[in-house]
């Protein structure tokens, strides 16, 4: 086996088998949305069947390509034509598509710290240099050791709302930092799979600001439809081209099945709505009691998650909160300055469930 393969630590696996064992446990460890997919999503599914279901087209069905344009367009205020969408077996195989296909065994990627673990874990399986960098200081402003690390790489992955913290960029901050990586020819990554799941903040695409720059988007956390495994990348026309290459070899063509439900989601999205404020109230309750604690956190500003610091090492408190009842994620795998800090999905628990959680880890 590669060596490379064999130090992949798949951190997630390993507290989520061990949670499974426990009969009552409050499962924070779980990133993904609680509600289930809705029923006129699974419809369009079932109404699609009568549909010949052999290969989908290798770019995604038309209908969907053209859903995501005007979800991109009328969304985010870009100007995006069915052309320059890819189609995805999910937002992990757009980021795979274009990381493969830009990065060789001498090409840098950087990521944020902390960052979503699977950009560290596509950069080992591709063989290609990485580093990680906080991006942002206290004034939301672009650090200066961040400049440097874009300055130097080939790729910079920005992920806004962010997974772990819950980060969402201003519009200053979107335009920063597309204009160094732009100044520096850098090609940005501008992950926004929670675009539409934001608190009380307005959802930027750094992508907007830059002419060298692929937008990553999913149906996964915004339609509650994680295990129908529908991605997409917005880029040039040519640019795609290259990209379908790398999907060709891994998975041929999303599904599609899925993308008939992917349609009707996008075109149909109520639910959306009505998810976010289910999410904006298990993240106040969230606050308030991560307050009582006395835990330094950032309060989530969007996504799913929290990413409090708890004041010891994160892999210990995780493991012993699991034979607690709580399962939450240790930080240290997300980034080196993270050690001490624990990731929390409230978007796959109840405000029932938050308030048991917080009362057992009161009584530790």
């Amino acid at each position: 086996m590669r060596e490379r393969i064999q130090n992949i630590n798949l951190s997630i696996r390993k507290i989520s088998e061990k949670a499974a064992e426990q009969d009552d446990i409050v499962r924070f460890d779980i990133g993904q949305p609680s509600f289930d997919t809705p029923e006129h999503v699974k419809e369009a599914a079932r109404e699609g069947l009568e549909e010949k279901q052999g290969y989908s087209p290798m770019l995604g069905i038309e209908e969907l390509r053209e859903a995501v344009a005007e979800e991109e367009s009328v969304k985010k205020g870009l100007e995006v034509s069915s052309d320059e969408v890819m189609v995805t077996t999910g937002g992990m195989g757009a980021l795979y598509a274009i990381m493969a296909a830009r990065l060789g065994a001498d090409d840098k990627a950087v990521f944020n710290d902390p960052c979503w673990g699977p950009y560290k874990m596509i950069s080992e399986v591709s063989e290609n240099q990485w580093s990680q960098v906080q991006y942002w200081n206290d004034e939301r402003e672009l650090r200066e050791e961040a400049r440097e690390e874009i300055a130097d790489a080939d790729l910079v992955i920005v992920n806004t709302p962010g997974n772990p913290t819950g980060y969402v960029l201003n519009e200053e901050q979107a335009r920063e930092i597309a204009e160094v990586a732009e100044e520096n020819d850098t090609f940005l990554v501008s992950d926004e799979v929670y675009h539409r799941l934001t608190y009380g903040r307005e959802h930027y695409s750094p992508a907007a600001y830059a002419e060298n720059a692929a937008i990553i988007g999913s149906a996964s956390k915004n339609h509650a439809m994680t295990g129908w495994r529908i991605g997409w990348l917005v880029d040039s026309p040519e640019n795609i081209e290259e990209y379908a290459k790398v999907s060709r070899a891994s998975t041929a063509c999303p599904p599609r099945i899925s993308q008939y439900a992917a349609v009707e989601a996008l075109q149909n999205d109520s639910h959306v709505d009505e998810m976010q404020e289910a999410y904006e109230e298990r993240r106040d309750l969230l606050v308030e009691r991560m307050n009582d604690l006395g835990w330094d956190f950032v309060a989530p500003e969007g996504a799913i998650y929290a990413f409090p610091e708890v004041g010891e090492d994160s892999w210990d408190f995780c493991m012993d909160m699991i034979e607690e009842g709580v399962a939450m994620v240790p930080g240290e795998p997300m980034g080196p300055d993270s050690d001490q800090n624990v990731r929390i999905c409230f978007g796959s628990t109840t405000k029932e469930e938050i308030e048991k959680a917080f009362d057992r880890l009161e009584n530790r």
